[in-house]
Formats: C-alpha cells, sequence, structure tokens
C-alpha cells in the first residue's frame, strides 16, 4: 500500500481581513438602509406635525384678532365712562388726603359750644393753623349781658382739655352788653387720631 503523505496545510493570517474591506460611503448607504429610514420617517413626521400645528394655530390666531377687533367698539363706547371714573377717583383721594391732613372742625365747634352759657352769643370764630407746629389759635367774639356767664365761659374752656393758653383779649361795656375776645390754642391731630 501506498502511504499517502498529505499534510492540510492551513495558512491563517488573522491581522489581514479576508475579503475586500468595505468602504466608508458603501457603510454609508447601508446604515441609511438600516437604521437611517427611521430617522428620516420620524423627522418627516415631526415636520408634518408642525406643519399641520402653524395651520391651526393661524386659524386660532385669526379668530382671536376678530373678537378683540369685535370688542374695539364697545369697549370706546365705555371711555367716557372711564374718564369719569379715574375723574371721580382722583376726587376721592384729594378728599381722602384733606380729610386726613386736615383738623377735626366738627369736635372743635363741639366743644366750644359745650362750654358756652345761654346767654353769650358768639358772634364770630376765627380758626389759624399753624400746620408745622400743629396748633391752632382760637379766636372767638361775643357778646353777653352778664359778667358771670363770659366767667362761666372763660372757666369752662379753661377746664375743656382740648383747649390752653386761653385769654381774654378784649373786653368792652357798650349800652349794657359786654363784648369781648377770647384767644385759645389748641393741639391738632388729624381725623385718624383725634387729641381734641
Amino acid at each position: 500500500m501506498l502511504k499517502l503523505k498529505s499534510k492540510l496545510v492551513v495558512n491563517l493570517n488573522l491581522l489581514k481581513p479576508q475579503g475586500n474591506p468595505e468602504k466608508l460611503p458603501i457603510k454609508l448607504v447601508h446604515w441609511l438602509l438600516s437604521a437611517g429610514r427611521y430617522i428620516f420617517v420620524v423627522v418627516n413626521g415631526l415636520v408634518l406635525i408642525a406643519f399641520i400645528t402653524r395651520f391651526k394655530l393661524d386659524a386660532d390666531l385669526a379668530s382671536k384678532k376678530e373678537a378683540i377687533e369685535e370688542q374695539i367698539p364697545y369697549i370706546e363706547s365705555l371711555k367716557p365712562y372711564e374718564i369719569l371714573i379715574k375723574e371721580t377717583q382722583l376726587k376721592l383721594a384729594t378728599l381722602d388726603s384733606l380729610k386726613s391732613n386736615s383738623p377735626d372742625w366738627p369736635t372743635i365747634l363741639k366743644k366750644i359750644a359745650d362750654q358756652t352759657p345761654l346767654s353769650v352769643k358768639i358772634t364770630t370764630i376765627n380758626i389759624e393753623i399753624e400746620k408745622n407746629v400743629g396748633t391752632a389759635t382760637i379766636r372767638i367774639t361775643g357778646q353777653t349781658q352778664n359778667n358771670n356767664d363770659l366767667t362761666n365761659f372763660i372757666m369752662g374752656l379753661k377746664k375743656e382739655g382740648a383747649f390752653n393758653e386761653i385769654s381774654l383779649a378784649n373786653i368792652g361795656l357798650e349800652q349794657g352788653v359786654i363784648s369781648f375776645t377770647i384767644n385759645a390754642s389748641a393741639k391738632l391731630m388729624a381725623l385718624g387720631g383725634k387729641s381734641l
């Protein structure tokens, strides 16, 4: 028998590729055909959604603009009322500031009236306000036929805690009628915090 000496030898080089290497453009085409088509579909879907949304938003904007334009004549017809309301608010604010920055006149006059005897006739009351000092100078001119009533009037004003520096500035007697002038001062506070 014949001996066959056959050696089967396989030369394997792992560092060298066995086939032709794929070039970069070919790899890119394979990738575009496999995964790239899904990205393409998703991007086109987003573009279509944005396109349709744009039409919807334009329609909404047009309807809102029409609604606003329909309201313009109504709003313009209310302009005189707005002016009247602003004027009224300004007047109310002015009155409020005057009221809060001025003395409480009814209280001052009531305190004087409470101390006035029946036979004393007050002819004038002059009140001069010194805002920087916060006091008021009060000048009361009147007439009476009884000397005791004048004394009671002055004493009543002195007993009233709201008035100070009370003095009889002028006195005269004519045909049985005593004419007098009384000067006094009072500390004033605005209506918010009454000191009188």
